[in-house]
């Protein structure tokens, strides 16, 4: 799986789904990739979300060991007030107050 992500230039699991019938005779004609009728038959039929767990240790390792943290935007959102028009007590922009 690893071999036929690298040749999608890294797409995501559902981009390669879509990919795999193709690229996988490719890889094949050409030498990169050789694979039993039994195992090229489970290739074509596996899904997208099997195909993002089976490369997941692969995608950790390709970024440099660093895992995005879940929840790291919201709370930098909690920490960091942010306004509003409806907020602010001041007059409106003098584009605003034109009458046309």
């Amino acid at each position: 799986m690893t071999a036929l992500w690298e040749a999608s230039d890294r797409v995501c699991g559902k981009g390669l789904k879509v990919m795999v019938p193709t690229l996988l005779p490719a890889l094949e004609q050409h030498g990169r990739l050789r694979l039993g009728q039994a195992d090229r038959n489970r290739v074509l039929a596996i899904s997208a979300a099997i195909i993002d767990r089976l490369l997941i240790d692969v995608k950790i390792a390709a970024s440099g060991g660093r895992r995005r943290r879940a929840g790291f935007y919201s709370a930098i959102r909690r920490e960091v007030p942010i306004r509003t028009f409806n907020d602010w007590n001041s007059r409106r922009p003098a584009s605003a107050r034109l009458i046309w």
